[in-house]
């Protein structure tokens, strides 16, 4: 795949595209960027980006850490580092073949037949 195909299938995502789609469209972003990579420096690459998330969130929160104007926190780099931590976790997904519905299901499968409190 080239980035004009990697453009084009970008642009077919949308907020109707199944989770599925958008695996798919990291899976190949990846691959054309030539993102392959270990899982450690993928862990490591999370980290820092969770960091950058980290900063900005402490950037746009009051001194009790609420967030008070939503949409100046939209506006700046918070969002940009919360696509950056999701794409790096997506990309770790994908070094496993895991399927996030699947995963999310097994998982609160387990959740739910845990005792409460």
């Amino acid at each position: 795949m080239d980035k004009k195909e990697l453009y084009e299938e970008l642009n077919k995502l949308s907020n109707k595209s199944s989770v599925d789609d958008v695996q798919k469209y990291i899976k190949d972003m990846i691959e054309t960027r030539n993102f392959r990579t270990t899982l450690m420096n993928r862990m490591c690459l999370l980290t820092e980006e969770v960091g950058e998330l980290a900063k900005e969130i402490r950037k746009a929160s009051n001194d009790e850490g609420l967030i008070t104007d939503v949409k100046q926190a939209k506006d700046s780099s918070l969002e940009n580092e919360m696509v950056d931590v999701f794409i790096c976790l997506m990309g770790m997904f994908e070094m496993f073949d895991i399927k996030l519905v699947d995963a999310l299901k097994r998982k609160e499968n387990k959740n739910l037949n845990r005792e409460w409190k």
